[in-house]
This record gives structure tokens, C-alpha cells and sequence, in this order.
């Protein structure tokens, strides 16, 4: 039901006497006092408009996702106990007042937050979680266990980072230069990013990575200790000699090295005429 041209609170509560079922939209509103939503949504909601919780009361459950990217602050947000999609609060600027349900099946979306402090993560993450703003590691406390994705492309800097044991989707640090004091999880179920590396130097990494690993940054195998195996494609782009370059014993995709000389390319294609070089 789209009732994003509604920018008040009456209109809206009129229309959504109306609602029948699927998801709501109603980014038009920028205040939720005296706002009645509907007492189960089999969809998802929208209210990005709104730049403050106050007065918001919510469903019990949110059979989809829930957005409230318009909100800088926490403070009056209570959140349902049971959300099966998404939860986007990439506007929030500070975690201080924010309370997560226990669990998640969904995603996470906290983009706009710059620091962890007061930030108190489920303990299951059933799905993903993005927290692309955090430019330090300072107070970070995550689960140990998260079945999808991991971004954390704004840190700079690995110190204070503890990783998740295991990690079934993808883990992007594509804003790290250096890998001093990263300390990789055991397992990667999916892609592992790393492109903002420019050196190897310290990079230890799980024998094993499910998918794709992104080192484009690198212009030097200087200290590259690649996984035993890769389950797609290995993307060394930046690489502008193969001097040094030990390849895995088993990579799914093709190797990017997109830097080197035909002449080199074909030489490691020699050494190695199980791989595909691209």
C-alpha cells in the first residue's frame, strides 16, 4: 500500500483503516504522534521520513523488512520483537538508546554510525550486517557466529577488530591499507574483500575461502601467502611483476592479474595449465 504522498498523520491513519495486507510505505510522514499502524504488517514498512521516533508505536511483528533511515538519533525507539527482514537505520549517527531484537533473520544496515560505543549487537545475526561508517574498531563487540555478509569497509586500521570465528556470506575491509593486527576468522563461506591492502605483509589468511578474494591493491607478492584453496576467482589486478607469486593449489574461477605482461601471464600459464588466466 503506497501512501508515500501522504505528508499527515490523520490522512494516513484514514487510508490505513483501508489496509489489507502487504507492505507499507509511507515515507511521506516526517512525525509518527498519533500515528496507528496496523496490528501485524505482512510486508514491510517504510518511514524514512521521519527524523524523530517520538510517538511511534509498532506492530508486533514485521513479517518483511523495516526502513527508518531518516532517523539521527535513537532516543524513543522501541523496535518490534520480531522483524523477518531487513533493519535499515543508516541515518543513525550515534547507537546510544538503540535497541536490536534478540534476533534477526534479516539484514542490518547501521551505514551512518561513525563509532560503536553504546552499540549492543544480537548474538545471532541471522543474515547480514553493514557498518560501513565505523572508522575504528573501538568498542566493537560482534557475534560470534554470522551467517551472511560482514562490511566494514570505513575502518583504516585492523587494532581492536575481533572478527567472528566463522563467517558464511562475505567479509569486506576494503578501507584497510595494512593488515597489521588482523586477525582473519577460520572460516569464510563467501567472498573475502581486501583491496585496499598495499601490502602483504602480516596477511594471514583460512585455508580455505568459499568464493571470490579481492586483493587489487597489491602491487607487490612480496609476503603473499594465499589460501590452499579458492572457491571463485582470485583478482591480484594491481600486481605489476609475478615475482614471488606462489598460486593456490586450487582456484574455481579465473585469476585477475591484469597488470603483468602477456609474456608473464604466459609463463604462469605454463608453470600452471590447470588454472584459467584472465
Amino acid at each position: 500500500m503506497n501512501l508515500n504522498h501522504i505528508t499527515t498523520v490523520a490522512k494516513a491513519n484514514k487510508e490505513l483503516n483501508k489496509y489489507t495486507g502487504g507492505s507499507l510505505y509511507l515515507n511521506g510522514l516526517t512525525s509518527a504522534e498519533g500515528l496507528v499502524l496496523p496490528k501485524s504488517i505482512d510486508g514491510s514498512l517504510y518511514l524514512d521520513g521521519l527524523t524523530s521516533a517520538k510517538g511511534l508505536v509498532f506492530p508486533k511483528n514485521i513479517s518483511g523488512s523495516l526502513y527508518l533511515n531518516g532517523l539521527t538519533h535513537a532516543e524513543g525507539l522501541v523496535l518490534p520483537k520480531n522483524i523477518s527482514g531487513y533493519i535499515s537505520l543508516n541515518g543513525l549517527t550515534s547507537a546510544k538508546g538503540l535497541v536490536l531484537p534478540k534476533n534477526i533473520s534479516g539484514y542490518i544496515y547501521l551505514n551512518g554510525l561513525t563509532s560503536a560505543k553504546g552499540l549492543a549487537l544480537p548474538k545471532n545475526i541471522g543474515s547480514s550486517l553493514y557498518l560501513d561508517g565505523l572508522t575504528s574498531a573501538e568498542g566493537l563487540v560482534l557475534p560470534k557466529n554470522i551467517s551472511g555478509f560482514l562490511s566494514l569497509d570505513g575502518l583504516t586500521s585492523a587494532e581492536g577488530l575481533v572478527l567472528p570465528k566463522s563467517i558464511d556470506g562475505f567479509l569486506s575491509l576494503d578501507g584497510l591499507t595494512s593488515a597489521e593486527g588482523l586477525v582473519l576468522p577460520k572460516n569464510i563461506g563467501g567472498s573475502l574483500y581486501l583491496d585496499g591492502l598495499t601490502s602483504a605483509k602480516g596477511l594471514v589468511f583460512p585455508k580455505n575461502i568459499g568464493s571470490f578474494l579481492y586483493l587489487k591493491g597489491l602491487t607487490s607478492a612480496k609476503g603473499l601467502a594465499l589460501p590452499k584453496n579458492i572457491g571463485g576467482s582470485l583478482y591480484l589486478n594491481g600486481l605489476t611483476s609475478a615475482k614471488g607469486l606462489a598460486l593456490p593449489k586450487n582456484i574455481g574461477g579465473y585469476i585477475y592479474l591484469n597488470g603483468l605482461t602477456h609474456a608473464e601471464k604466459n609463463t604462469l600459464q605454463k608453470q600452471r595449465p590447470d588454472l584459467d588466466f584472465n
